[in-house]
């Protein structure tokens, strides 16, 4: 090849390079699937996505899904239709993800650990017909289509995720193309890049794993999937980071506290999230540590806090630029900075609402009385207490629901658990009221500490620093709170003390 053609080659490839970059506005014209076509036409030899079996490149992965979403047109499914996924955590669980949306329909993920009577709550609910497993993959003769297919829509149903239920019934939250989008448009936030090894740790149920795959695909990074058997177990989660030289993952909290004690000189980590729940007690290390807030209904990462010293507890930092938040009383009205009310959010992260529950979305959902801007006319009201600080980060407060009343007084469960966490040792701790006999709320504190906690102690400290009213009766000590499928503290499951109708005997003991 002469040196004039090499050079036309060169510059035909640069051309084609930049025609291929991803701008931010796609992210708000178009849906995933042409974001990842172009991010495959990008990177098509890379690893898209690993699995403890093997892995498919970023062409493979387009292809096989446009094979996919063919077979499932031909099998009759359409616009806005479920397409159930149970075929764990795999690469191939990814590539369905993808060709159900080339299709036109939405998934849900069902995962393994559901009991059965959950299974077919959610399969009567969605009443989808095509479940894909692992058996049902296997039944397939596959090829790689190059023709690319693509019949999603922006407010098109691109997912249904159904929430954990850590304090209700679980609820299917309707996630529309544009949400998804929306959400991923904010990677940058977190630095992801084409270089990166993101490890996928969160449930494929969870939201948060739909932040975690998509957002990295879109940046030609490569997805990393944690087995499900390794995910639980500090040990085995730091040995297949190092072993797969991982530079971005996610852990819940009281985990993330665990990985502390590793020697950080030994890992690629570049970034650390953390979040689900309230974060606390995370010192520096030489990668990032950031502190995601996040929800089903907003499709994941609503704000981050990149977290740079040792502290009891964080904010949940600035809300991403694509939306926009109201801090309100109980009547609606926006309260003065540094007060606290209940977080509303609205923009085009905001999802549909929730499944085949018209009223509660009418509960949670509704029109923004504060702007009627296109993308910004309907909001989601959080349910979170915040309160918005001098250098404008959020604090997060409590949950509205975690509000009791004792003694004639409105008591944020949230403040008192800040509170007892003062308390050097103690590490955790979840505070919740139980009705006596009589009907009277009693407040019970439960922690998980280091060392030796003298709890009469602890209670002299909290009258110093809080109303006597907000004072737990009772602080009891466990080795570990129950969690659920997500890692989340499962709050319904902590049950009240047997003595709890005898008052001066939980004093006593507790």
């Amino acid at each position: 090849m002469s040196s004039d053609s090499r050079k036309q080659g060169e510059e035909v490839m640069m051309l084609r390079s930049e025609e291929l970059r991803l701008n931010k506005e796609e992210f708000f014209t178009q849906t995933f699937c042409s974001i990842f076509h172009k991010t495959a036409l990008r990177y098509p030899d890379k690893t898209a996505v690993k699995d403890m079996v093997g892995e498919f490149s970023y062409r493979e992965l387009d292809e096989y899904s446009n094979f996919l979403a063919k077979h499932l047109i031909a099998q009759g499914v359409g616009q806005e239709d479920i397409v159930a996924i149970q075929s764990g955590r795999q690469k191939e669980s990814i590539l369905a993800m993808l060709a159900i949306w080339k299709a036109g329909a939405a998934y849900v993920f069902v995962d393994d650990s559901y009991p059965p009577a959950r299974m077919d709550v959610m399969q009567r609910e969605c009443g989808y017909r095509i479940i894909f497993t692992e058996k049902y993959f296997e039944s397939l003769v596959w090829e790689r289509d190059e023709e690319f297919i693509n019949y999603s829509k922006r407010d098109g149903l691109a997912i249904l995720v159904y929430t954990s239920g850590s304090t209700s019934a679980p609820k299917g939250v309707m996630i529309e193309h544009k949400n998804v989008t929306a959400s991923i448009s904010n990677f940058h936030r977190l630095g992801f890049c084409e270089t990166d090894r993101t490890c996928v740790f969160a449930s494929f149920s969870f939201v948060a794993s739909v932040y975690d795959i998509f957002s990295q695909l879109a940046a030609g990074g490569a997805l990393i999937i944690i087995p499900e058997e390794i995910r639980r177990n500090i040990d085995l989660i730091a040995k297949f980071w190092m072993e797969n030289q991982i530079t971005v993952t996610f852990l819940p909290p009281h985990m993330a506290m665990k990985f502390m004690q590793f020697d950080d000189s030994k890992f690629s980590l570049r970034v650390l999230l953390v979040g689900s729940e309230p974060v606390r007690n995370l010192e520096p290390k030489s990668y990032r540590i950031i502190n995601v807030y996040a929800a089903s209904e907003m499709c994941s990462l609503i704000s981050t806090y990149e977290i740079k010293s040792a502290q009891k507890s964080y904010p949940i930092g600035k809300l991403n630029e694509t939306i926009r938040g109201y801090i309100v009383d109980e009547d609606g009205n926006q309260v003065k900075p540094g007060e606290e009310g209940e977080l509303w959010l609205a923009g085009p992260q905001v999802t549909r609402g929730y499944f085949k529950r018209p009223e509660l979305t009418k509960a949670q959902y509704m029109k923004n009385p504060f702007s009627d801007e296109k993308e910004y006319e309907r909001l989601f009201k959080t349910r979170d207490i915040v309160c918005q600080m001098e250098d404008g980060n959020l604090k997060y407060i409590s949950r509205k629901d975690n509000m009791f009343k004792i003694r004639g007084f409105r008591v944020e469960g949230g403040a008192v658990e800040s509170a007892i966490l003062k308390c050097t040792a103690i590490k955790e701790v979840v505070v919740k009221a139980f009705a006596d006999q009589g009907g009277c709320n009693i407040l019970c504190g439960y922690f998980v500490a280091e060392g030796e906690v003298d709890v009469k102690e602890v209670k002299e400290k909290l009258k110093e620093i809080i109303p006597y009213y907000m004072v737990p009766t009772c602080l009891i000590r466990v080795d570990q709170f129950p969690r659920n499928r997500n890692n989340k503290i499962d709050r319904n499951a902590i049950q009240p003390p047997k003595e709890l109708n005898d008052h001066k005997m939980l004093k006593k003991l507790y």
